[in-house]
C-alpha cells in the first residue's frame, strides 16, 4: 500500500484585498516515486479556519489526487478582513478524508498560514536570494521554498555588475567578487516571484564605487583626516552623498534604472556603518575641506530616491540598512517601508533584540521593524560548507529557534532565511548554510505559527508593559512556580516573560530560558530549554474576562486553544484570573480577552 505525504500551503505568500485566497495540496509517496499512486484517488479536504481563536470558515471541498505525485489548488474564495496597520493572518488545520471499500481514512493533520494585507510592509518577511550563476537558469526550487515561509520580500543580494554601475551590460558577467552571474536569470526570478505573490528588492549600496570609478572622480569621495579615503576591503571606495554632491545625483539615477529596467519592487539601501563622520572636498574648489554628517544625510537621500521612483511604480518599497541601530534616530521616519536594524555588538543579548525592535516600532510611526540578525552559529557548524559538526548543528539550531522567539514575540520581524531552506550566516549573503531537513520542517512550522497570528504580534495597537505590569513591585501579572524563576528582561536560566496590552486584551508572551547557560543570542546552545510545567498565572481582572487562550510553535498545534481559568477575589484588584498554563517548552503566546 502506498503511503501518502501531503503538504499544505498558501498559493502565494501573502494575497491582496479581495484577492482569491488559494491553498496548494502537494502529494507524493513516502516511499519514493517507484510507490507512487497508480489511480487516482478521491475523497474531501476538510478546512477549519481560524483569525486568532476565532473560527471564520468550516469548509469540505472535493479532491482528487492523479497518479504520480503532484499538486492541485484548493480555493477559499475572497472575503477576507484587512488591517491598515499589520497584516490579517488566517490559520488553517485540515485533515485528508478518503473514503474507499476499506471504510474512511483519514490522512493528516495538515495545518497552515496565510495572511491578507494591501502591501508587504505590513508584514515584512523578509527573505534572501544570492545565487544567480548561469547554471540557476530554470531552476526555479527557491522560490517554491521562499514561498513555503511565506517570505512576501526577498532581496536579491549582489545581483548587479557594479556597486557604481547596477544594471549588468551583457547577460553573462563578473560581478566584484568575482562571481560569474546572469542577468537572464535575475529576471527569472523576480517573475517567479512575483507570480507568488513575492516583491523583489534589489541590493544597491548608497554610497559604495569601485576603486577605477573613485580615481576618475576622486573629488566625489569621502576622506579621512590625513587625506586617505575611506575604503572597505581595499574594494569599495565610499562616496559623497550630501544632497548637492554629483554622487547623489549618479547613485539616484542608477537606482532609478533599476526599477525601470531590470524590473524590482524596490531596493535595499546599504551603508557599511562607517564612517559616521568624513571630509569631502570643498565644492567651491578651493581645495579644502569640509565635514560631512552622514547621519543628517541619509534620510535626505532616502526621501529623494523614494520621490523618484515612485512614477515609475506606484507601490515600490524602500529599506534602509541601519547597521548596529546606526542612525535610525534619524533614519526610522524617513519614507521607506521599515525600519531595518543589521544586528553587532555590542547588542549582543536577547533583550537587546527586544530594545531594538521597540525603539524602532517608537521612532518609526507605524513602520514594522526587520532585524537582521545573522546566525553565525550555523557557519561554525558547518565550515567551508563541509559535512556538519552534529552537536554544533543542533546548537545552532538550539539558539536560532530561541533567537525567532525572541523576535517574533517582540513584535519583530527576522531577516534570516532564504535560497532553498538556507540560513544567513553572515553580511555576505554566498556564505549562507543549508537547514537540516528536520529542523528546516520545524522553522517553517514557526513561520506558520508567526502568519497565523500576526495580529497579536505585531499589530500596532499593543502597547509593552513587561517592565510595568510583573516583575518587582508590580502585582498586575504574577507567574508561580516552585522551581521557575521569572523575569521580564530575561536572563540566563529564567523564564522572560513580556506582556502586551491590545484593544481587546493582554498578550502575554513566555520565552524559556531554563536551563539555557548563555542568553547571548547569536550563540549555539548545546541543549534545548528544560521543559516547565505548572505555571500558575494570576492576572488582574479589573474589568471581568471573556476567556483565556495560549498557543506555541514547538509543541505541535499552532491554534489558539482555550485555557481553563476561574475568577478569584483579589485584594489589589477586587478580581483576578487564575490560570494553568499548559507545559512551556520554547515559547509559549497566550491571549486574555476582557471586555
Amino acid at each position: 500500500m502506498v503511503k501518502l505525504n501531503l503538504d499544505l500551503y498558501p498559493a502565494k505568500a501573502q494575497f491582496r484585498p479581495g484577492e482569491p485566497v488559494t491553498l496548494m495540496l502537494e502529494w507524493h509517496a513516502e516511499n519514493g516515486p517507484d510507490a507512487a499512486l497508480q489511480g487516482t484517488l478521491r475523497g474531501e479536504l476538510d478546512l477549519v479556519v481560524s483569525r486568532l481563536e476565532k473560527e471564520v470558515l468550516r469548509r469540505s471541498v472535493p479532491v482528487e489526487l492523479a497518479p504520480g505525485d503532484g499538486r492541485c489548488e484548493v480555493a477559499l474564495g475572497d472575503a477576507w478582513e484587512t488591517r491598515d496597520d499589520v497584516s490579517v493572518g488566517y490559520g488553517v488545520d485540515a485533515v485528508f478524508r478518503l473514503t474507499d471499500g476499506a471504510g474512511t481514512r483519514l490522512t493528516g493533520p495538515l495545518s497552515t498560514a496565510f495572511d491578507v494585507a494591501r502591501h508587504w510592509k505590513l508584514a515584512p518577511r523578509y527573505g534572501f536570494l544570492s545565487d544567480f550563476d548561469p547554471g540557476e537558469g530554470g531552476r526555479l526550487g527557491d522560490a517554491d521554498s521562499l514561498l513555503k515561509y511565506h517570505l512576501n520580500v526577498v532581496q536579491f543580494y549582489d545581483w548587479m555588475y557594479r556597486h557604481d554601475e547596477l544594471v549588468p551590460r551583457e547577460d553573462t558577467f563578473v560581478d566584484p567578487m568575482g562571481r560569474t552571474l546572469s542577468y537572464a536569470v535575475v529576471r527569472e526570478k523576480i517573475e517567479a516571484l512575483r507570480r507568488r505573490g513575492m516583491a523583489s528588492i534589489a541590493y544597491g549600496a548608497v554610497y559604495a564605487s569601485l576603486k577605477d570609478f573613485h580615481a576618475a572622480h576622486p573629488g566625489w569621495g569621502l576622506y579621512k583626516p590625513n587625506g586617505d579615503p575611506y575604503e572597505l576591503i581595499g574594494i569599495f571606495y565610499i562616496m559623497d552623498i550630501s544632497p548637492d554632491s554629483p554622487w547623489t545625483d549618479h547613485i539616484a539615477r542608477e537606482f532609478r534604472r533599476v526599477i525601470a529596467e531590470a524590473g524590482f519592487d524596490g531596493i535595499h539601501l546599504d551603508q557599511y556603518g562607517f564612517p559616521k563622520r568624513a571630509l569631502r572636498p570643498s565644492p567651491s574648489g578651493d581645495g579644502g575641506t569640509e565635514p560631512v554628517d552622514l547621519a543628517a544625510c541619509y534620510p535626505a537621500l532616502i526621501n529623494r530616491v523614494k520621490k523618484e521612483l515612485l512614477p515609475l511604480q506606484p507601490d515600490v518599497g524602500l529599506i534602509f540598512n541601519n547597521v548596529s541601530a546606526y542612525p535610525v534616530h534619524t533614519t526610522a521616519s524617513a519614507d521607506q517601508e521599515a525600519v531595518y536594524i543589521e544586528v553587532w555588538p555590542p547588542y549582543e543579548r536577547y533583550a537587546d533584540l527586544k530594545r531594538l525592535i521597540d525603539r524602532g516600532r517608537e521612532l518609526g510611526g507605524g513602520k514594522h521593524v526587520i532585524l537582521a540578525a545573522y546566525l553565525h552559529a550555523f557557519k561554525e557548524a558547518m565550515p567551508e560548507r563541509q559535512e556538519p559538526d552534529e552537536d554544533r548543528m543542533i546548537a545552532a539550531e538550539n539558539g536560532a529557534l530561541l533567537t525567532m522567539a525572541t523576535v517574533f514575540a517582540s513584535g519583530g520581524f527576522h531577516l534570516a532565511l532564504g535560497e532553498t531552506e538556507a540560513v544567513l550566516t553572515e553580511a555576505y549573503y554566498p556564505d549562507y548554510r543549508p537547514m537540516r531537513p528536520a529542523f528546516a520542517a520545524e522553522v517553517r512550522r514557526w513561520c506558520d505559527f508567526a502568519v497565523r497570528h500576526s495580529e497579536a504580534l505585531h499589530g500596532f495597537d499593543l502597547t509593552d508593559l513587561s517592565m510595568m505590569y510583573t516583575g518587582g513591585i508590580n502585582a498586575e501579572v504574577r507567574f508561580f512556580h516552585e522551581t521557575a524563576s521569572f523575569h521580564p528582561e530575561g536572563g540566563p536560566g529564567m523564564v522572560w516573560t513580556i506582556v502586551k496590552r491590545g484593544k481587546d486584551g493582554l498578550v502575554l508572551h513566555l520565552i524559556n530560558l531554563t536551563g539555557v547557560a548563555s542568553d547571548r543570542w547569536n550563540e549555539g546552545k548545546p541543549c534545548r530549554p528544560q521543559p516547565v510545567e505548572g505555571i500558575r498565572c494570576e492576572v488582574a481582572a479589573e474589568t471581568g474576562a471573556l476567556g483565556v487562550y495560549a498557543a506555541s510553535p514547538d509543541d505541535g498545534s499552532a491554534a489558539l486553544r482555550p485555557v481553563p481559568y476561574e475568577l478569584a477575589d483579589s485584594p489589589e484588584h477586587g478580581k483576578k484570573i487564575v490560570f494553568t498554563l499548559p507545559p512551556l517548552r520554547i515559547w509559549t503566546m497566550v491571549r486574555i480577552l476582557v471586555p
